[in-house]
């Protein structure tokens, strides 16, 4: 595993340390186990049958090492005999950050490439694993693009498929918005040509989990002006970069069958920015943007980017 990613993970970013998790039942452990090991040993493959147990365990027990600087992970006053007990026992017992930063590592470990189960299809087990003791965590999708790079063999360009993210663990607060809003918004995202606004979006979920909530109505507002680029761009209607978000929801209305009334919905999330955010300053009066409306700019994001995709045609 890259030494960057290892670093890079739920318990080491500033939302981690702001906000207390919930608990981490045992019975979600176990399963989590279990999962492991029926995923790694291929016992759900769609064609592959070599085991991979032994290597993902000695893997997940060496980056656990780095990440907290031990050689031997758990409290027993008796080192383990095999890398799996060590991180077994210690992952039983270890705070709720540090299962959470396992449940990334599960997805960075090399032989998760080699097992025969589809990216997204994983990912969503492991989410309805969480779902079953009603944890408020969810972890994204993969973000991938392909790009045509020279052959290592010397037979010109070749289509290579490259990982830009990996999953990671995000709040979530309401189930019923989270399903019908956040997930299908970030699923959209991780199309290759969201790429950037996937990035900002996740921060703004990032900074309205660990409570900076004018930081995140900024970054809501750049996701929902990137995306009405990329629709101008993908469909050669002219904008400049930097157009504001009422000058693109205007070139979009344009050239949509969206009625004008929109101006005023679509308008919303960039007028709480202008007026709530610290994205213009303050001046000589302290702005403090309330926990609902950053859920509500949120929510509003994910919505008018869904409804502005689809309109323009390229879901």
């Amino acid at each position: 595993m890259n030494l960057s990613h290892i670093f890079d993970v739920f318990s080491r970013r500033p939302s981690a340390r702001k906000v207390l998790p919930a608990k981490v039942p045992e019975s979600t452990r176990n399963r989590v186990f279990l999962w492991c090991a029926d995923i790694f040993s291929n016992k759900r493959s769609y064609g592959g049958y070599e085991d991979y147990t032994t290597e993902f365990w000695s893997e997940i027990h060496r980056t656990l090492q780095y990440r907290h600087g031990r050689v031997q992970l758990s409290d027993s006053h008796f080192r383990p005999q095999l890398p799996v007990e060590d991180t077994v026992k210690f992952l039983l017992s270890c705070s709720v950050p540090e299962f959470l930063d396992f449940l990334e590592y599960i997805f960075r470990v090399e032989c998760f490439q080699r097992i025969h189960l589809p990216d997204d299809l994983a990912v969503s087990e492991l989410n309805d694993l969480l779902r079953v003791d009603d944890l408020p965590y969810y972890l994204t999708g993969f973000v991938k693009e392909q790009t045509r790079e020279l052959s290592p063999f010397g037979e010109g360009e070749v289509d290579v498929t490259r990982t830009r993210e990996f999953p990671r663990v995000i709040a979530r607060d309401n189930e019923a918005l989270h399903r019908g809003v956040t997930e299908p918004a970030l699923t959209l995202l991780r199309a290759a040509q969201f790429v950037g606004v996937n990035s900002e979006y996740l921060e703004a979920l990032d900074d309205f989990r660990k409570g900076d909530y004018g930081d995140s109505l900024t970054k809501c507002c750049s996701a929902f002006e990137s995306t009405m680029k990329v629709i101008c761009e993908r469909k050669g209607w002219p904008y400049k970069q930097t157009d504001t978000a009422g000058v693109l929801i205007k070139t979009i209305l344009d050239h949509t069958s969206l009625d004008s009334y929109f101006e005023a919905v679509l308008l919303i999330v960039a007028t709480l920015r202008n007026r709530l955010s610290k994205a213009h300053g303050a001046g000589v009066e302290t702005r403090k943007v309330p926990r609902h409306l950053a859920a509500y700019a949120l929510n509003s994001t994910g919505a008018a980017i869904l409804m502005l995709v689809d309109e323009a045609g390229l879901i």
